[in-house]
This record gives structure tokens, C-alpha cells and sequence, in this order.
């Protein structure tokens, strides 16, 4: 692999004159993106809104269209201070334009699933978009494409692609500023040549957008991280002079000019708690002495485990191509590691872990798998060494066939069987695709065929993310998402406050036109006046939770009960 080949320009000028060729040209030239959009696509209508993320997100859309309101989201009545504005504006944005175009298709009370993950479904594909034309600019057509299919079916990526949530869309503005600053190194350093005067800067700069734009997603971690990223580079480049060259004064003043009118009025109107809890809690004190999801500080190889399969198999072998074949000497094989191994050891320091905040890490992981599995689509490569990677990749694939034929056929004990007796037909059918997977990946290694071994293993993840993301997604929305909970609860909510015991499941009022004050004492739920409902969860309804006592729960009376998730709902009556 040629680290510092540029082939840009030969691409393009070979592009055909026609228009139906150049059409054909670009669709064949982009068959994983398409696919990968097609997939989202497919997916991001099969279910409602499930908890306990998404309706979060969406009970603040619903919130700031009632109140006409950007500068701030709102949850449950009161200012809502996880994180920033960016990804509340898309959403909110979302759902006014598509609810006017397609006069009201799936919404309910001015929010409809399907709109508000547009954004996070429109950002997925335009990185992998802009990726694939990144690694074709500044590595090899090969590679790129090689790179787009392992990206597009790790499970975690596939998974945040169509998902409510923030972390997908702070990491692909995170992963793209990397990138950004990576080419203009590269275009700094004459390691891939320019196509135009100052190139270099304007990829800096790009560079510098794209973080602001990601401090605005998520907060200070897109400059914490990128900071010990650019300098752990840098150091080992031994290369300091560099930033004399990096436009930092005109990229200061773009990051600034792009956050600083939203965070002074912000502000300005909410006051110096809500920034502290933004900035400060939300960052600092969770990274140092974290509340929830406190992992140790091996979580996130647990965690690979599941989210870069099967290709987390190929981990050791990516490692001894990274120090034996001279990558680790090249400034991109380089900065690719270091764009992994950065975040997963900082990552891995802080308390708080969730398998997710790693997703901005995978775009380089993918680059660096696709240099190493690029040899094998070309004549000539060794058959054993063709073996012995897609034996892996058959083994993984192999592995999980396994695993789903053994629960098609009982394993796992009754309650387990119990669980998934809705979905044994669907389990069947991804038993049967898996190992007709496994089987054509095994015989492409055995009779040497190196250049099929990704796709296929790409083609069969990708068939078993299209039927668990539309059968599966639609058989388990039920008991994810809230609407049966809310038809039931509603006509008996009707005229009476009603208030949430503990912290706010957003699902409990998300389809209700009201807000649930929440009461976190014994105290408060005996000041409820007689008639008063309150949600309560079960698990959380227990003698001594938040100092809750058995005579004050006796002062309540179910009036309806659900099974909810893994949980159970119950609306209660103040005697």
C-alpha cells in the first residue's frame, strides 16, 4: 500500500462525457453508499420512538414548537441542560418542514419519529459521502470503497445511523474536522500533491468549522479530544513548526464567530446555572465522578467486542500490518492510529462509558482496516495470507450463525425461549442468511479469492441489519415504544394533575398534551390531593427509594398497569 499515492485526478479525468454513463459510472463507483442509504432508509420507519433516549428528544422538540421557541430546549417545563443546541435544531427544524410537506404524516402532537431521525439519517450519509471521497482524494479508490463497507456495517454505526440520539452527528462533525486537518498536513507537507494554491489552508480552516459546529452538538469534548489528537501527532512527528502554517488565528476566530452568539444568549437568558450544568457537569464532573453508566476502564474493549464485529477479528493481524509493513513510518498511517487510539485511552479514563461515545474513533479504524485488506483485491497476493483473513471473517460470521441457530432450536433455558418466542421465525431466517454468509466468505478464502472477502462479508451484515431493522424493529416496537401506554392511560388522566414519581420517563406524556410534574420525596407525594394521579415505574416504587415508606405508598391505588420495556408502568390514584 502506497501511503502517499494521490489517483484524484486520474478519477476524474476518466469520468465519461454522457450523461447515462457518467450516471452509471457514479452509481457502480458508490454501490455500498447507496446501499447503506437505502438501509437507513428502510429502517428509520419501522418504529415509534423508544425509550428511554429518544423520547427525550423528541418531548423537547414538541416543547420548543409549543413554546416557538430555538434558543433553549425544554423539558417537562423547564430548561434542559444535557447538551447543546445543534441537534435540537435540526430535529425542531425537521419536523416543521416535513409536517407541512407531507401534511402531517405520522406526527402526534407536532413530533413524528421518522422526522426527527431525518437528521441523524441525512448526517450518517453525508459523511460516508464525503469520507469515500476523502480516502479517493487523499489515499486510494480501493481503499475508499473498502473502508465505506466496513464503516457502514459495523453494528455500533449502523445502529447510531438511524437513532434519536446526539452521538452520531457530533461524531461524524468530529471525525470529518480530523479528517479536514489531516489532508491539509498532508497537503502541507507535499505528502499528496495540491490541486490548487493554499489548499492546505482552506482544509485547515474546514477544519475549524466542523468543530465548532461539533462543540455546538455535544460540548468541550470535540476540542479536548482533538487537541490531545492533533498534539499526540504532531509529537510523534516531531513536527511543531507545522502550526505556524495551520491558520490558527483566522480558525480561532471561525470557531468563534460559529459558537459564541448562540452560547451568550444563551446565557444571557438561562443564566449562570444552566451553563454550569451544561458545561461543567455535563463534561467535567461526569468524565472525574460520574453518576450513571460508570464502567472500568477496560469497558471499551468489551465493548469492540460487539460494536466493530466480525472486524474486531482482524484487530491483531491490523496490528502487525501497522508495524511491519512501514505504515507506522507514514504521517497518514499515522494520524489514522492515533485517531483510534486517542479517544478509546482518554475515553477509557473517564468513568462514564458507553460503547457509543467511541463512534468517532471507527471512521479510522475502517481506513487503516481497508490499507491492509486493499492487497487482497489485486492478482498475486498470497493464498495463505487470503486464508487465514477470511478465515476470520468466516469465523465471526460462522460464530454468530451458530448463535442464532442454537436459539432457533431452544437453547438458552425456558425464560429465554419465553423472550424471544415473538421473533423465532425472524431468528430462523438470520440463521439461514448468516450461514450462507459464513459458507461463501469460508469457500472465497479456501479457493483464494481475496477480492470478494469484504463484500460478502459486508453484503451479509448488511441483509441481517435490513431484517432485524425492519421485521425485528417492527415486531419489538410495541414494547419500546409508549403509545399503547399512553391510549391506555390517557382517558383516566383526564381532568386530574398528574405527576411522575422519581426522574421523568419522557414516554409516560410524550403523546399527552401536558407536562408531569416529577416529586422525588415521601413528603411531596403526601402533599398530592386525593383524586391526583401519579406514573410511577415499578422498579423504582419500592419502601426506602428516595426515602419513599410503605405507609405512604399504602395512600395510593393502581389504576392501570403495563409492561413497559423491561419494566413495568403503573398510574396510581391519591386516595
Amino acid at each position: 500500500m502506497d501511503w502517499s499515492q494521490d489517483d484524484f485526478e486520474e478519477e476524474a479525468a476518466q469520468v465519461p462525457a454522457a450523461p447515462g454513463q457518467r450516471l452509471g459510472l457514479w452509481v457502480r463507483e458508490h454501490l455500498p453508499l447507496v446501499l447503506f442509504a437505502l438501509l437507513l432508509i428502510s429502517v428509520m420507519v419501522a418504529r415509534g420512538f423508544w425509550s428511554p433516549d429518544e423520547p427525550d428528544f423528541a418531548q423537547c422538540v414538541k416543547e420548543m414548537r409549543e413554546r416557538g421557541e430555538w434558543l433553549l430546549p425544554y423539558l417537562n417545563g423547564q430548561p434542559y441542560s444535557e447538551k447543546p443546541i445543534l441537534f435540537y435544531w435540526c430535529m425542531k427544524a425537521s419536523a416543521i418542514v416535513f409536517e407541512k410537506l407531507t401534511g402531517g404524516l405520522g406526527f402526534q402532537q407536532g413530533v413524528a419519529a421518522w422526522a426527527l431521525r431525518l437528521p441523524t439519517v441525512i448526517a450518517a450519509i453525508a459523511f460516508m459521502a464525503a469520507f469515500q471521497r476523502w480516502a479517493v482524494r487523499f489515499l486510494q479508490k480501493d481503499v475508499a470503497h473498502l473502508a465505506v463497507i466496513i464503516l457502514a456495517t459495523t453494528p455500533i454505526w449502523f445502529w447510531q445511523s438511524q437513532f434519536i440520539q446526539i452521538d452520531l452527528l457530533f461524531s461524524v462533525l468530529v471525525a470529518w474536522a480530523w479528517l479536514c486537518w489531516l489532508g491539509g498536513y498532508l497537503l502541507l507537507r507535499g505528502q499528496v500533491s495540491a490541486m490548487r494554491e493554499g489548499e492546505h489552508a482552506a482544509w485547515f480552516l474546514k477544519a475549524w468549522a466542523f468543530l465548532a459546529l461539533a462543540f455546538l452538538a455535544k460540548g468541550p469534548l470535540a476540542l479536548v479530544l482533538s487537541f490531545l489528537l492533533f498534539g499526540a501527532f504532531l509529537l510523534w512527528q516531531k513536527d511543531g513548526k507545522a502550526l505556524r502554517s495551520m491558520r490558527l488565528g483566522v480558525g480561532l476566530l471561525i470557531f468563534l464567530l460559529l459558537v459564541a452568539p448562540w452560547s451568550v444568549m444563551m446565557a444571557i437568558k438561562a443564566g449562570p446555572h444552566y451553563v454550569y450544568q451544561l458545561l461543567i457537569h455535563q463534561n467535567f464532573e461526569r468524565a472525574t465522578h460520574a453518576w450513571d453508566h460508570i464502567q472500568p476502564w477496560y469497558q471499551y474493549g468489551i465493548y469492540m467486542l460487539g460494536d466493530f464485529f466480525p472486524w474486531v477479528l482482524l484487530l491483531p493481524a491490523l496490528g502487525f500490518f501497522f508495524m511491519g509493513s512501514g505504515a507506522r513510518r507514514a504521517p497518514l498511517a499515522r494520524f489514522l492510529a492515533l485517531a483510534w487510539f486517542v479517544p478509546f485511552l482518554f475515553l477509557s479514563w473517564v468513568e462514564s462509558k458507553q460503547g457509543k461515545y467511541l463512534l468517532m474513533a471507527y471512521p479510522f479504524l475502517a481506513l487503516l482496516m481497508a490499507a491492509m485488506l486493499q492487497p487482497l483485491t489485486v492478482e498475486g497476493v498470497s493464498a495463505r495470507r487470503i486464508r487465514r483473513i477470511g478465515g476470520l471473517l468466516g469465523l465471526g460470521l460462522g460464530l454468530l450463525a451458530g448463535a442464532l441457530l442454537a436459539l432457533a432450536f431452544g437453547a438458552g433455558g425456558a425464560k429465554l425461549q419465553g423472550q424471544i418466542a415473538p421473533y423465532k421465525m425472524l431468528v430462523r431466517v438470520l440463521a439461514f442468511v448468516t450461514t450462507l454468509g459464513a459458507l461463501s466468505v469460508a469457500t472465497r478464502a479456501a479457493t483464494g479469492e481475496g477480492r470478494y472477502l469484504v463484500r460478502e462479508t459486508g453484503l451479509t451484515l448488511g441483509l441481517i441489519f435490513l431484517l432485524g431493522g425492519t421485521w425485528g424493529f417492527h415486531k419489538l416496537d410495541p414494547q419500546k415504544d409508549t403509545k399503547r401506554w399512553t391510549e391506555a392511560a390517557l382517558p383516566l388522566m383526564e381532568g386530574h394533575p398528574v405527576y411522575f414519581w422519581d426522574e421523568i420517563r419522557s414516554g409516560a406524556m410524550l403523546y399527552t398534551p401536558r407536562t408531569m410534574p416529577e416529586i422525588r420525596s415521601d413528603a411531596g407525594l403526601l402533599a398530592m390531593k386525593p383524586g391526583d394521579r401519579l406514573v410511577v415505574i415499578a422498579s423504582r416504587w419500592e419502601p426506602g427509594h428516595l426515602g419513599l415508606t410503605p405507609s405512604t405508598m399504602g395512600e395510593f391505588q393502581p389504576m392501570l398497569s403495563m409492561k413497559q420495556g423491561g419494566d413495568e408502568w403503573i398510574l396510581m390514584e391519591r386516595r
